[in-house]
């Protein structure tokens, strides 16, 4: 009798650890969505398409190397157009359609917009492009995996006083990044004691003659051009009337369309921008050739598709974790976050990332190129 007791309670026992193991393997995450928001069409496709590919590609090699027990990932691209207006429609159609947990989107006007749906559904987003003081008020489920656009920008306003020059004219596309980023280098200006002058643009402008004329008959030293594409034809113009002063733009000037629209008058102007030989290089140098293998083409522009790649991989390497880590209790933006938040020292292939408890990543460093020709646009300005 004795006997068959304990045979029985060691059959009770080992049935009931096997269907709490397999209890346990059913709450196993086994897949995560996660969507992207960026310009794959109209204006900007350089901040688009070649970071889609690079986030693309991140996904593909870590669901190549995942063990059993990690989620697979799966993401999905909506074009937003550069358009913030997209940016609630596009997010609706990924959440309600693939059920995301992780949002990424390249438009800081964009980011501002789904700010309350990412809160209420419990989504992390990620802006991996851009990261300035605005973003980092923000909700705290928005992260800014990025360049600051500050320190950036400023390298603009330091360049021009080491030139001496006096009287500056910005002219400034009307959305949140380009406001900010020639608001930046006006106040540092201010600070330098060098006068200047904001001339707002509209959206679609493509002619700013009246401007320039009188630019140039007040003797403006310097032009700073923060926008877009349509800015081409505002460089033209104005080396059409013969104003020589040195030109300035922003982190965006690789655009095929720029210098389209400029005939070849963007030359010589100096911006911000981020290459291998500021971040890691040997890192950068490896996954840039993996793309050209990859996508049978170099990234139009380097930052943004760098920047892309290291943002999806950092979120890719605290996702790979989930079922080891969070407990049933937790939420998944309350643990994600929280796992960013420890982020200290990650080595991706534009810096050594950390990020702080506002959600802004530090660790990607800009420096100052200048455009050389269309078939080698980014040169060091030399000094």
């Amino acid at each position: 009798m004795n006997k068959i007791t304990s045979s029985s309670i060691i059959y009770l026992f080992s049935l009931f650890f096997a269907l709490s193991f397999l209890s346990c393997e059913s709450k196993q995450i086994k897949e995560i969505n996660i969507g992207y928001i960026g310009p794959l069409s109209v204006r900007a496709t350089d901040l688009g398409i070649d970071p889609s590919n690079a986030m693309q590609m991140a996904v593909d090699e870590y669901n190549a190397n995942r063990l059993e027990s990690e989620p697979k990932v799966n993401l999905f691209i909506e074009d937003g157009k550069w358009n913030p207006e997209n940016a609630v429609p596009a997010y609706n159609n990924l959440r309600d359609t693939h059920k995301i947990n992780v949002l990424f989107v390249s438009n800081t006007d964009a980011t501002v917009s789904v700010q309350d749906l990412v809160l209420q559904d419990h989504v992390i987003l990620v802006n991996p492009l851009n990261n300035d003081e605005l973003l980092s008020s923000l909700n705290k489920n928005t992260f800014k995996i990025a360049k600051s656009t500050e320190q950036a920008n400023g390298l603009i306003a330091g360049r021009i006083k080491e030139l001496g020059l006096k009287k500056v004219a910005l002219f400034q596309y009307p959305n949140d990044y380009m406001t900010r980023a020639s608001n930046e280098v006006k106040n540092r200006l201010d600070s330098y004691e060098i006068a200047s002058k904001t001339i707002p643009i509209a959206v679609d402008q493509t002619s700013f003659t009246e401007h320039l004329i009188q630019l140039k008959a007040e003797q403006y030293d310097a032009y700073a051009f923060f926008g877009y594409k349509e800015l081409g034809f505002a460089m033209k113009e104005a080396r059409d009337l013969d104003i020589t002063a040195p030109f300035f733009g922003s982190t965006v000037l690789l655009d095929p369309a720029f210098y389209k629209n400029s005939e070849g008058a963007i030359q010589g102007t100096e911006f911000p921008f981020f290459t291998p030989t500021d971040g890691n290089y040997i890192l950068a140098h490896e996954f840039l050739t993996r793309f050209e293998n990859t996508f049978s083409k170099k990234p139009a522009s380097y930052w943004p598709t760098m920047q892309a790649y290291d943002a999806m991989n950092l979120i890719l390497s605290k996702v790979k974790t989930i079922n080891a880590k969070k407990d049933k209790d937790t939420t998944f933006d309350d643990w994600l976050r929280e796992a960013l938040y420890s982020v200290n020292y990650y080595q991706g292939i534009c810096g050594n990332i950390a990020i702080n408890k506002n959600g802004a990543s530090k660790g990607i460093y800009f420096s100052l190129y200048q455009y050389g020709t269309q078939d080698d646009p980014v040169v060091k300005t030399k000094r």
